[in-house]
């Protein structure tokens, strides 16, 4: 193109001139800002007040119940079958603010912080779910319990030293001494523990995932995981699948952990979501997610599981490619993807210890279990009716 006319002119107008494609094309990219935003809007569930404020706990089953507590409060939360349908119902603490909670498929355990300042004091309370009511509590000395979790009927916990804050430990609730007592020094804060083929796998936040069997631990950590700071650990049909902050995905392949880097920093909430299209059989692995910095892309992620329902590195974002947990991505993004997911839970059917009996829905085919997720600072939410908002 000859340009000779334009240099011709004088720089003012050949300004103005040069000017006007660049404002054009400024004009269009923002329509396309507003467009953008006006869909996410149009997409955006009209917000609920949720039943359960705040930073929920982690979500637990025991007896066919679900459970779920305020992070900081002092109220614990149970969703159950009763006549005419589930509801939800709720009980208090005896005194001070929940920290977490964890079960041994029989009693409920309650981290509890009795000043209500986690580095002050704290102590494992039990709530006996066949008298409904608080009896045991117990206590160790020189550490402050900051984490909570029940595997294969064991509780454990992750305890922070007093007076050295990089100093952790980790505690078995010794069923035949009724005591927490310590089953590995010097280690980083346990995230994590789940039964598998071999012992109790328990994940830590630094020194990778350790071995617990027949009431003793593996000298060094599990092959390919040492010094990983993993945020969670979860068992899938006999395989175990742990998940980092940084974006490391790592499945137990039999003789050792194999790994992959992701995009997506995972917070350690997981949960097997299985497809009602396709029997019910286990179908997905979903995996809550933080976005960085002030990102706006939360939410959680879907494993691919394969034909017999192992792990996979298949990742994708809910609604990308079938099967999926959800019916409309662009929802999804609008609604929980705003939001940080800590723990995450599809409600299973009563014979593998959920409050609901699938049978009943039989004669509805768009009926599907609610999925619940522990939001960071958002409360309870839930995904019902092919909508994810507040759980009310």
């Amino acid at each position: 193109m000859n340009n000779s006319w334009i240099n011709g002119l004088k720089p003012i107008r050949r300004l103005r001139l040069l000017l006007v494609p660049l404002l054009l094309l400024g004009l269009i990219l923002l329509s396309c800002d507003q467009d953008s935003i006006f869909f996410d809007i149009s997409n955006e569930p009209e917000p609920k007040d949720p039943r359960i404020p705040g930073s929920p706990t982690s979500i637990v089953l025991a007896r066919n119940r679900l459970y779920v507590g305020s992070r900081m409060g002092n109220r614990i939360y149970c969703y159950y079958n009763s006549i005419g349908g589930t509801e939800w119902t709720s009980f208090q603490l005896p005194q001070g603010s929940l920290g977490e909670l964890a079960t041994d498929g029989n009693d409920l355990y309650a981290l509890v912080y009795p000043t209500g300042e986690p580095l002050n004091s704290s102590a494992v309370r039990r709530y006996n779910l066949s008298t409904n009511s608080w009896d045991m509590s117990y206590t160790v000395s020189g550490y402050s319990i900051q984490t909570l979790f029940g595997a294969n009927g064991k509780i454990f916990a992750g305890g922070q030293h007093y007076s050295n804050y990089q100093n952790f430990a980790i505690f078995y609730l010794d069923p035949h001494y009724n005591s927490l007592t310590a089953i590995k020094y010097e280690t980083s804060l346990l995230k994590g523990a789940v039964q598998g083929i071999r012992g109790i796998y328990l994940a830590t936040a630094g020194n990778g995932i350790l071995m617990f069997n027949e009431g003793s631990m593996d000298a060094y950590p599990a092959s390919n995981t040492e010094e990983a700071n993993f945020a969670g650990i979860i068992s899938v049909e006999g395989t175990i699948v742990a998940v980092t902050g940084e974006g490391a995905v790592y499945i137990d392949s039999g003789g050792g952990f194999s790994y992959v880097s992701t995009g997506a920093n995972y917070t350690g909430g997981m949960c097997v979501w299985s497809n009602r299209r396709n029997q019910w059989k286990p179908s997905l692995l979903l995996m809550g997610t933080r976005g960085k910095g002030t990102s706006l892309t939360h939410g959680y992620r879907e494993m691919l599981l394969d034909n017999n329902g192992r792990p996979t590195f298949n990742i994708r974002t809910p609604g990308d490619e079938s099967p999926t947990s959800v019916v409309n991505k662009a929802k999804y993004q609008a609604s929980i993807g705003t939001h940080p997911v800590m723990s995450i839970m599809q409600i299973p059917d009563f014979i593998y210890g959920g409050p609901l009996q699938y049978s009943y829905f039989t004669g509805n085919p768009d009926w599907e279990p609610p999925i619940f997720a522990s939001t960071a600072k958002n409360g309870l939410w839930s995904y019902r009716n092919g909508e994810w908002n507040a759980e009310e």
